[in-house]
């Protein structure tokens, strides 16, 4: 499996394969400017890359495989765990403002004590 990359920094395209970087003997860096991707990053994309690769071992019984993900794609998926996050904080919010409420219960019945 090849991944194919464009540097936004110096716009210069590289490959890497994705077993090397999985297993740590590629780095995720721009051959032509070094720019490299922040750890973090780099291990949750080795992450992803590893559970996408055993997830389509165990389909290969049955099924063979072509995939292409352009930068688009993510980029819409990126905008709807963004709406997500504000849903999930929303309610957040929401179950703390609950709280507080039973909180005052509890103290107006310390009160009639």
């Amino acid at each position: 499996m090849t991944i194919e990359f464009t540097c936004q920094k110096c716009e210069g395209g590289f490959e890497i394969e994705a077993p090397d970087l999985i297993d740590g003997t590629e780095k995720l860096e721009c051959p032509h400017c070094a720019a490299k991707a922040p750890i973090s990053q780099t291990e949750d994309l080795t992450n992803a890359l590893s559970e996408l690769r055993a997830a389509l071992a165990a389909l290969s019984k049955k099924f063979t495989a072509t995939m292409t993900i352009e930068s688009e794609d993510i980029e819409d998926v990126d905008e709807d765990d963004d709406d997500e996050d504000e849903e999930e904080e929303d309610d957040f919010e929401e179950d703390d403002d609950e709280d507080d409420d039973e909180d005052e219960d509890d103290v107006e019945e310390d009160d009639d004590l």
